[in-house]
């Protein structure tokens, strides 16, 4: 009797559904736009591996094959040899999507870089006098600055003005007669 009771008692550990590993959730599939821009970004900075890139992105998501190719096609600008290249893997990895892969390619057109409307800068420039440099005027000092990064030193005029105190008219306040008061008693001095 004991090894029976003993093999249901294993049989219900391992059946009871507390116990057992949980089932793993697939990964959510990534959208053709973002495989997509994935993949013009690693074929622009690795252009020797972009068949390897290009396989890699079928694989995932065999479904979106027209906007890889026209992706890959995108970032090799568009040269025959390269794609050559593309169109066969694609045909290789995927042979369902035959048909819209020679659709993409056939309706492939390149980008059109539309250039940024320029911003109208206006550039001042000072009018300089042909004739020999000022001379400072009276009140005035030349003084040099020294710039630490430059090996000689160039002279910088700075000119300062003093400027005139507003003259203020004396104000006189005209004293008003004083008050007598008869009511009040003096202050007797203290001994």
């Amino acid at each position: 009797m004991r090894p029976i009771s003993g093999f249901c008692c294993l049989l219900v550990l391992v059946t009871s559904p507390g116990l057992s590993q949980p089932v793993k959730s697939t990964p959510a599939q990534i959208t053709c736009e973002t495989l997509c821009g994935e993949l013009f970004t690693s074929i622009r900075m690795e252009p020797d591996k972009m068949v390897m890139r290009l396989e890699e992105a079928l694989v995932i998501h065999e479904a979106c094959a027209a906007e890889i190719v026209t992706a890959a096609m995108d970032a090799v600008n568009a040269e025959p040899a390269q794609v050559r290249k593309i169109v066969e893997t694609a045909m290789d990895l995927a042979p369902a999507r035959a048909a819209l892969i020679t659709a993409a390619v056939k309706n492939y057109t390149a980008p059109v870089v539309v250039a940024a409307a320029e911003e109208q800068m206006e550039v001042r420039r000072a009018v300089l006098p042909t004739a020999a440099p000022p001379q400072p005027m009276a009140g005035e000092q030349v003084m040099r600055a020294e710039l630490p990064l430059q090996t000689r030193s160039i002279p910088i005029v700075e000119v300062r003005r003093a400027e005139p105190v507003p003259v203020m008219e004396p104000q006189v306040q005209e004293s008003e007669p004083s008050l007598k008061l008869k009511d009040v008693p003096k202050a007797k001095p203290m001994k």
